[in-house]
């Protein structure tokens, strides 16, 4: 339910504002009003000081969103109009608009709104991004519920020339259903006047409110054309989609800093897509086509492939920001501190976007009849080692158990299996090798070549009833890297790995009691497999 304005109360608590024998207002501005002609000079773009009118737009909705949905309002449209006959720009909106209260700290100078968690935390935005695109600015609102609409135009030039500072206030009756702001600038200095300008805007408002527009909640349209945004498909490489959450903390200076969002590879790289567009408080600060930020200590050079093909979303909604809210303030080191944990966040993806497209062509090279031509090499090898290891193990001081191996063997277990969570891919088919461990066990070793860490070059499982040893071999390692694409040298390393593992499970067949292997043992077999089946 719409809460009706305390008249009374207001004037009782300030006195910047007082009521005219007319029924009006007039509102002290202090300091003298042509100090505004000096924000004319500010170093704004077009599209940042129209953002700041579209915050206070949005963020109307937001923070009265209870209130609006319970009048059935569930969503606003903003709308941005530029008469270049007429040299006139308007922004319009169906928000919740103001009661006196807001309205006259709207307009007036140093005058922070009540919530300052919100896009217009300084309270500046209207004034300065007003009297930066014009002479004459006004500014008409009525909040919805309230049979109050107020109107006030500030005449830069005039107000200079009387030295004033005082604006008046205008009141007018409407219906009660009726809600809304409207900023209208007259004698536009900043011309919006070429269509590559135009276009600009255009872009990088529907980059800035991307979250808005995609949520339903706003529309924003610029002279009749309706804002939209769509995102960015992501790479799928290496049997996944290369998009990934973040959500992680770093202490700068004795304060958290948390960041959230997400980052991903673009499926079809452009430079102007690539790069982070950082948001506080669902808007973008910096970001939008060609203007993302692409610090060099994560992007390196402009030309290189990771400046095209990496890209994200990340929110960062306890930075500080700047008044004109296009930048945050952080040359005080908590930059570099963010992009330190930043870049240990990413490191994986930053790797795969160094790939060239080249690269990631010869990985999907890898096919069926590359893996059936190793396994023929390879068949013949692994029969000669089944007939080599027939009788050749002494276990007669112990009998085969799986279940008593000792800590040793589990630890080297567990560093085989250590691939540090990085993605991983499996390339060409499952090859399996029936392989004679003694007279009574024998066992499958099925073997997949596998791309996408560096961290292990062979990863080793065994199954849960012992039978079936399943082997991953890293072609991807930096060691065997080089030789990848060497077929011969694919066959020499998948015959050399199986000798590795099945020399493994043997030594585990002739464990002491406690489980314990003696240091060479594995040695000495590999030596014994190889020799034996060197013409395999």
């Amino acid at each position: 339910m719409v809460t009706k304005f305390n008249f009374e109360e207001f004037f009782n608590k300030q006195k910047s504002i007082t009521p005219t024998e007319d029924g009006d207002y007039e509102l002290n501005i202090q300091p003298q009003a042509s100090v505004l002609g000096v924000f004319s000079r500010l170093n704004y773009k077009a599209w940042y000081a129209i953002a700041e009118f579209v915050d206070n737009s949005t963020e109307s909705f937001y923070s009265n969103e209870q209130d609006m949905k319970s009048s059935g309002i569930s969503s606003i449209t903003v709308r941005i109009n530029y008469d270049f006959v007429n040299n006139i720009l308007t922004v319009a909106d169906d928000a919740y608009g103001m009661e006196l209260e807001d309205f006259s700290r709207a307009v007036l100078l140093d005058s922070k709104p009540k919530n300052q968690g919100g896009r217009n935390e300084f309270g500046m935005g209207l004034k300065t991004a007003a009297s930066w695109f014009g002479n004459i600015w006004s500014v008409t609102s009525t909040q919805l519920g309230s049979p109050n609409k107020y109107i006030t135009e500030v005449n830069i030039k005039e107000l200079k020339e009387k030295k004033a500072n005082t604006v008046k206030i205008k009141r007018e009756l409407c219906d009660e259903n009726e809600h809304g702001t409207t900023i209208t600038i007259k004698d536009v200095t900043k011309k919006i006047d070429a269509s590559r300008t135009k276009g600009k805007i255009i872009q990088l408002l529907e980059s800035m409110y991307r979250r808005d527009l995609n949520s339903g909640k706003v529309n924003i349209w610029f002279n009749d054309i309706p804002l939209h945004f769509d995102g960015y498909d992501c790479l799928k490489f290496r049997g996944k989609t290369w998009r990934k959450e973040l959500n992680f903390k770093f202490d700068f200076d004795g304060q958290s800093h948390h960041v959230k969002g997400f980052i991903g590879i673009l499926a079809n790289g452009g430079f102007g897509k690539a790069g982070f567009a950082l948001f506080r408080r669902n808007r973008v600060v910096i970001g939008g086509e060609d203007q993302n930020y692409k610090p060099e200590y994560i992007f390196h050079q402009a030309q290189s492939p990771i400046s095209h093909k990496l890209f994200g979303e990340l929110d960062l909604d306890d930075f500080p920001v700047n008044q004109a809210k296009d930048g945050f303030v952080w040359d005080d080191g908590l930059e570099n501190a963010f992009l330190d944990a930043l870049k240990e966040s990413i490191q994986e993806y930053i790797d795969i976007a160094k790939m060239t497209n080249k690269e990631r062509a010869k990985e999907e090279e890898f096919s069926q009849e590359s893996s059936t031509a190793v396994q023929k090499s390879v068949q013949p090898f692994t029969q000669a080692l089944s007939i080599t290891n027939l009788g050749s193990v002494d276990n007669t001081s112990q009998s085969y158990s799986p279940h008593t191996v000792g800590s040793e063997i589990a630890q080297f277990e567990e560093y085989l299996h250590d691939t540090n969570n990085i993605a991983e891919k499996i390339v060409g088919t499952r090859r399996t090798y029936p392989i004679q461990i003694n007279e009574v066990v024998k066992k499958d070793f099925v073997v997949e070549w596998s791309i996408g860490t560096n961290t292990y070059w062979i990863n080793v499982d065994e199954s849960e009833d012992g039978q079936e040893i399943s082997i991953k071999i890293n072609i991807n390692h930096p060691f065997f890297k080089p030789y990848s694409n060497n077929e011969d040298f694919k066959i020499v390393l998948e015959k050399f790995v199986i000798s590795f593992v099945v020399a493994e499970q043997q030594a585990k067949l002739i464990s002491n009691k406690e489980g314990y292997i003696p240091a060479a043992t594995i040695r000495h077999k590999m030596n014994e497999f190889l020799s034996t089946v060197s013409e395999g």
